[in-house]
């Protein structure tokens, strides 16, 4: 009997040793350059850092209310997770602790999904892909190369250098990407803002609700701008195939044209919206019954083709 308590006694201790271990953490693995990590940690923040060597390191303090730590290969790739309570009326963003506060050094090339509840995730010059899914945290990411994806629900996106096919959405927080250098850009919010500044973008889609709106792309050859009550603000070269449709229902449309400009124009305003065009000595003609007016005219050889709506916003063509 006293063997059978004594090995009960000697487990529970070192199952505590373990759980005490978790509380900080410098753990490695070799992996292969290309292949895919998963990091899931729902609280604090996370650094991912450029690793010269073919491992995958992991440093830092884990979350005070975590139950395990999982760092372990699967096939080619690697899984990180930082596991805490999921019921019991765990709070995930309680202030009561910050969180988990990791390093994880990588390969440059390395497809990187991370997902999480109530954190801030950092990344710099990775080539292989990233992909970011948060709840409540901000995102703060440079140089990325390849397919980049920042999701948030109320946290800030912010973005310099990127290239690829990028996508960024959030709800109520504000998406800034300076700098970038791919030829496709997706941006969606709510209550946001969406500030862009680009030379390269040819293919352009955002929508926002009462967010305003203020991109720079290069010379465009698809968009497509929606917004509810936020104003919109395009500077842009137009491709002579360029075909560009953009709506409002109160936020006013502003476009300045840089360059030459070969397009077809089909603008229209309801219930009392205005139309401005410094482009021609074109001007709007209005409706025989009701508020309503449209504007078409042709500039150069017309190829391109650029549509506008409002409601009751304001739409101005101007050259840059």
């Amino acid at each position: 009997m006293n063997k059978i308590f004594g090995f009960v006694g000697l487990s529970l201790l070192m199952l505590s040793s373990v759980v005490a271990a978790q509380d900080k953490v410098d753990e490695t693995l070799s992996v292969s350059p290309g292949a895919r990590v998963s990091i899931d940690n729902m609280r604090g923040k996370v650094e991912l850092i450029v690793n010269d060597k073919d491992e995958v390191r992991v440093v830092g303090k884990l979350d005070e209310k975590a139950e395990s730590f999982i760092f372990e290969q699967r096939g080619s790739g690697v899984h990180i997770n930082v596991k805490t309570p999921e019921q019991g009326g765990f709070n995930f963003s309680s202030s009561d602790s910050e969180g988990s506060d990791l390093k994880i050094y990588l390969p440059e090339t390395m497809d990187i999904r991370v997902n999480g509840v109530s954190m801030d995730v950092t990344a710099n010059a990775f080539t292989g892909g990233l992909e970011i899914r948060l709840v409540s945290g901000n995102i703060d990411v440079k140089e990325i190369k390849n397919q980049v994806l920042l999701k948030t629900v109320s946290g800030d996106i912010d973005a310099e250098a990127v290239e690829g096919t990028v996508r960024f959405e959030t709800v109520s927080g504000v998406i800034m990407d300076v700098n970038n250098g791919s030829e496709s850009a997706t941006y969606q919010s709510v209550s946001g803002g969406v500030t862009s500044q680009s030379d390269s973008i040819a293919e352009l889609t955002v929508q926002t609700v009462s967010g305003d709106i203020d991109v720079k792309a290069g010379m465009l050859r698809e968009a497509k701008l929606t917004t509810v009550s936020g104003d919109a603000i395009l500077t842009s070269a137009l491709h002579r195939s360029a075909k560009l449709e953009s709506s409002s229902v109160s936020g006013d449309l502003t476009f300045k044209w840089i360059g030459e400009i070969d397009s077809s124009f089909t603008i229209k305003s309801n219930a009392g919206g205005e139309i401005t065009n410094r482009l021609t000595e074109d001007t709007p003609s209005e409706a025989e019954r009701g508020p309503s007016s449209q504007l078409d005219f042709s500039v150069g050889e017309g190829s391109a083709n650029v549509s506008a709506t409002t409601v009751s916003g304001q739409i101005t063509l101007e050259k840059q």
